[in-house]
């Protein structure tokens, strides 16, 4: 029995770019966002500190672009994550077809509820990440500190956009609104570090995967008249059988017969 051929490697570079230019969109409308919670602070301490001379139509306008930074933050950041899904199970497949010999920890399910389950969600996509960028390498290096820095300033990120939304979701008090704007506004740099440092993580594994390399070899069945794998002359080739009548292999003249055997005399 011989192993079966490895599964065909898909290009992954369509989906890489994909998954760039969303979370470049993704970014600008983080950085609009910032902006207009940058000014939600300013009129929110206006209000606080001058509420006799604050201007309406300014706190309007200000709560409706809030309002509608926040929906696009929201839906584009679903959108990078389905394609990011997308590309992830493509160059997953793509390295274990490339190096079935490097352990995959996780199984496939993991990468999709792997960044949802509690406590697991802290080290479970970034050891994913690792196994994938590990395979994908023709040296089969692991990752350097690229991808640590990715994945710690992704949890914090995270850990912040999680604090903002519980202040926006029990804020009541003026005061309680301004800490989650400035919160956003401190947090910014976090999201474009965390979003760049995804894209690079992202084209750099699919490079690696269209790497050129040297293909598998399997060893193939062997026939009569074949060379020897580990002959020591080239050439050499398998003995075939012999029969009654066959030439010797070794004999010196075309044609030579097998001796017949004369039966000893009985004098």
């Amino acid at each position: 029995m011989f192993p079966p051929p490895p599964a065909p490697v898909r290009p992954a570079r369509g989906l890489a770019v994909t998954v760039t230019v969303v979370i470049l969109i993704n970014l600008m409308v983080e950085t609009i966002a910032a902006v207009v919670s940058l000014q939600r602070v300013s009129i929110i301490t206006d209000v606080i500190e001058n509420p006799l001379s604050i201007d309406l139509q300014a706190v309007d306008d200000n709560d409706t672009l809030y309002g509608a930074t926040g929906l696009l933050q929201t839906a584009t950041f679903l959108i990078a994550g389905v394609c990011y899904w997308i590309w992830l199970f493509r160059v997953r497949a793509n390295a274990e077809a490339l190096a079935p010999m490097v352990p995959q920890r996780r199984a496939r399910p993991w990468l999709i509820f792997g960044w949802f389950v509690p406590i697991v969600s802290f080290w479970f996509p970034k050891q994913i990440i690792d196994d994938i960028w590990t395979a994908s390498d023709p040296q089969q290096r692991r990752p350097g500190g690229l991808a640590m820095t990715w994945w710690i300033v992704w949890l914090l990120s995270v850990f912040g956009s999680n604090l903002v939304g519980r202040l926006l979701l029990r804020g009541e008090e003026l005061e309680e609104l301004r800490t989650a704007a400035e919160l956003e506004v401190v947090l910014f740099p976090l999201t474009l570090v965390a979003g760049t440092l995804a894209f690079v993580v992202v084209n750099k594994i699919t490079a690696l995967q269209s790497q050129p390399r040297p293909a598998p070899m399997y060893p193939g069945p062997q026939y009569p008249g074949q060379q020897y794998p580990g002959s020591q002359y080239p050439g050499q080739q398998y003995p075939n059988p012999q029969y009654p009548g066959q030439q010797y292999p070794s004999q010196q003249y075309p044609g030579e017969q097998y001796p017949q055997q004369t039966p000893p005399s009985p004098y």
